[in-house]
């Protein structure tokens, strides 16, 4: 699951897709390649060379290049709300709850960020705006215009939502 998806993310940042300015120069934004990259590998594969749905995702009715796992599960696959032992060791646990509740804000801040950055650059669209008890859902633009049209017509089918051009 996912690895065509991957595949897809290195072109866009072959291509440029993921540069950003920074002190007057241009370089890769890695905290939104590292995520786009997850949440491709994340979410069903498209196929490329047919333009539609892996035959997976196609019996099953699942939507492909869809990341619904939200900020959360990011954040803690890749350790940004680990904590130090310097930061538990010897301390109450009032204060490890306020450390942890930290590096929770600052992994969610992080994650929303790149989250920006990959919508102002069209490489994803939220199609499921998060909900009480259920994460915002995002379908990655990996492709062509028309490869990612087909690829929103699919996975606005699976969710039952209305088209939208």
């Amino acid at each position: 699951m996912g690895y065509r998806n991957a595949g897809a993310v290195y072109e866009l940042s072959r291509a440029g897709k993921l540069l950003k300015p920074r002190g007057g120069k241009i370089t890769v934004h890695t905290m939104a390649e590292l995520m786009l990259i997850d949440m491709a590998l994340s979410s069903y594969d498209w196929d490329r060379e047919h333009q539609e749905p892996i035959r997976d995702a196609k019996a099953k009715g699942y939507p492909c290049r869809y990341y619904m796992k939200g900020w959360k599960t990011l954040a803690e696959d890749h350790g940004m709300m680990a904590l130090s032992p310097e930061q538990v060791i010897g301390k109450s646990e009032e204060e490890v709850e306020a450390a942890m509740k930290a590096r929770e804000g600052t992994a969610k801040v992080r994650i929303v960020q790149a989250w920006k950055f990959l919508r102002d650059q069209g490489l994803i669209k939220c199609l499921q705006p998060a909900t009480l008890g259920k994460n915002a859902g995002y379908l990655l633009l990996l492709g062509g215009d028309e490869e990612n049209r087909a690829v929103e017509r699919w996975a606005r089918q699976c969710l039952n939502l209305p088209m939208v051009w």
